[in-house]
């Protein structure tokens, strides 16, 4: 096994030995890092920092799901620590997955903050770490609400120490030491990948990135339940082509079209419940759901529901809280992956990346919104004061337009150079059989809109699938899925900051502005009055810039860390439909 990598440009040079780059000139690979190497974007998967231990630089999760934070770097750390003796364990989601290790107290540096004594577990042993490991991530800092009931707190209390005092989280011992400050965070999260690669990520403890501050305008979003442990908040709901999806709450006490979801970090999708996700995708143009489907999911779902959709129809959603409309870019709604056929030939599929959270969401918890919506604002975590209660706000930072137009060079560019597209129905047909595609499972069997049309036609000319005589193959055995470069699924003192400000590489080639011009024109014709009726709703509030839980757990402390197992250059049926950190 490789030494511990002892920097980030260590960290970036084992990155691109184990991760493909794309090969067009305008666009990034999906990796990339601020100019003081301080947060990273791993492939739009993990956003991660530099925690600093004893001198030893580790690359770690932001992870707002949970509160504890632990380091496994490949080689020990050194520094001046003292072992508390308390053995501490995390399990996340189902339990399958786990650290544990010893309690270390030592100093700590975050975003160029130094804490003297800090508590954290030094791993020793792992269960489902090794994806991370393999893109240079050895550890997690917890964003979550501190308490007794921590797993640090209670393993130093077992063992005799004042656990709520010595185990309390990295947040709790930045506040503590500059309490004027405030007891808040902020942050946005890049994209790779589209147009402008916009790596405008930023954390800021205490304090608001100088491009957000209208943020504090935004309304307050207050915790729920109080005192619930966890970033959740009341949502109003989800829109799809200007129309509201019906979702109704879980045994949560709020009012009739209202929802509780979770903001968490260390997942990289949406999780909602399944008929939730079959009625935004069902008003989608062209797509098809595939029941109990071979073809992967490319993240964590609780089921083998795949959604396949046209690679150049956009997702037309918005999501809204407090009253404020915010935009979810399409390139956050959609997977394009390259799969293998049982005629031994290669395809280009989009699926749906918003998934079956099922028995993970748990008691009182609608949905988790991960990565995919968190892209798509800039947030505010506040755990409150004397004065205020624990809150959240968020201000919307995608245009509905300009998204849209983004999606179609992306994906343009994606196709120019992919395997031949098959429409929705046939690509299921292809791997499920001809007997998988019913009616009742297209949201539009005989129309699709322009996009798709197009797609389907370009596509097919190069090879045309017979679905009469193509099944999956013998066995039950798993399409060879890879995920092409460049696309969006390969599948965190008191003022200090860290942010990101990587310079514009361009949009396309004028290869393929030529080539796609006319599609892009005539797919923005198509969807034109959708999107209007949406930038009407939400232009005011624009700045650019089942389900059941067997858990006993103390509610104040609820680690969700979600990620999808195996390396993102290879995936099949078992990588998407496990559970793991």
């Amino acid at each position: 096994m490789p030494p511990f990598a002892t920097s980030i440009l260590s960290l970036l040079l084992l990155q691109l030995q184990l991760w493909p780059v794309s090969a067009k000139p305008g666009r990034r690979p999906h990796y990339a890092m601020d100019d003081n190497n301080n947060i990273v974007n791993n492939y739009n998967d993990r956003y991660t920092v530099n925690l600093t231990v004893g001198g030893t630089p580790v690359n770690v999760m932001l992870d707002t799901g949970s509160t504890d934070a632990w380091v496994a770097p490949l080689d020990e750390i050194t520094g001046s620590f003292k072992n508390t003796g308390a053995s501490a364990s995390i399990f996340y989601g189902d339990g399958s997955n786990f650290v544990n290790g010893t309690v270390l107290t030592g100093q700590v540096e975050i975003a160029g903050i130094t804490i003297p004594h800090q508590a954290f577990i030094n791993v020793t042993n792992s269960v489902g770490e090794e994806s991370d490991v393999a893109q240079g991530i050895f550890g997690l800092v917890g964003l979550g609400f501190d308490g007794p009931n921590g797993d640090i707190p209670s393993a130093l209390t077992a063992a005799g120490y004042n656990g709520t005092d010595v185990g309390k989280a990295i947040l709790t011992s930045i506040f503590a030491q500059s309490p004027d400050k405030g007891n808040f965070f902020s942050f946005s999260l890049s994209r790779v990948g589209d147009v402008h690669d916009s790596a405008d990520a930023s954390l800021v403890i205490s304090g608001y990135d100088p491009k957000y501050t209208a943020v504090q305008s935004s309304p307050q979003l207050p915790q729920f339940p109080v005192g619930g442990g966890r970033w959740s908040v009341v949502t109003d709901g989800i829109s799809v082509g200007g129309k509201d999806v019906e979702w109704e709450a879980y045994g949560s006490p709020v009012p009739k079209g209202q929802t509780v979801v979770l903001f968490d970090t260390g997942t990289t999708n949406f999780l909602v419940p399944p008929e939730v996700r079959d009625q935004i995708y069902s008003s989608v143009p062209g797509a098809v759901l595939a029941k109990n489907s071979s073809i992967p999911n490319l993240k964590f779902s609780e089921d083998n529901d795949v959604w396949v959709i046209p690679c150049t129809t956009p997702v037309n959603m918005t999501t809204k809280f407090g009253g404020q409309i915010i935009p979810i870019h399409p390139l956050d709604l959609s997977d394009m992956v390259h799969l293998k056929g049982p005629d031994g030939k290669q395809y280009t599929a989009c699926i749906g990346s918003i998934t079956n959270g099922g028995s993970i969401l748990g008691r009182n918890l609608d949905a988790l919104y991960g990565d995919s919506f968190l892209r798509n604002v800039y947030s505010v975590f506040s755990f409150g004061d004397d004065k205020t209660l624990p809150n959240v706000q968020l201000l919307a930072n995608t245009e509905t337009i300009e998204a849209a137009s983004d999606f179609f060079v992306v994906r343009g560019e994606l196709l120019e150079n992919s395997p031949p597209e098959l429409a929705p129905e046939d690509i299921i047909k292809l791997f499920d059989g001809p007997s998988s595609v019913s009616s009742s499972s297209s949201s539009s069997s005989t129309s699709t809109s322009s996009g798709s049309t197009d797609s389907s036609t370009n596509s097919n000319s190069g090879s045309q699938a017979n679905s009469d005589s193509s099944t999956p193959s013998s066995g039950g055995s798993l399409p060879e899925c890879t995920v092409p470069a460049g696309s969006d699924a390969l599948s965190n003192g008191p003022n200090s900051k860290s942010s990101v400000n990587l310079a514009d590489n361009g949009s396309s080639s004028s290869s393929t502005s030529d080539k796609y011009g006319p599609v892009i024109v005539g797919l923005l014709a198509a969807n034109l009055v959708l999107l209007l009726l949406v930038a009407s709703l939400s232009v005011v509030n624009f700045v650019r810039g089942g389900r059941t839980t067997g858990s006993t757990r103390n509610p104040s402390y609820v680690p969700v860390k979600l990620k999808e197992d195996g390396p993102r250059s290879s995936f099949s049926m078992t990588a998407h439909t496990g559970y793991s950190d």
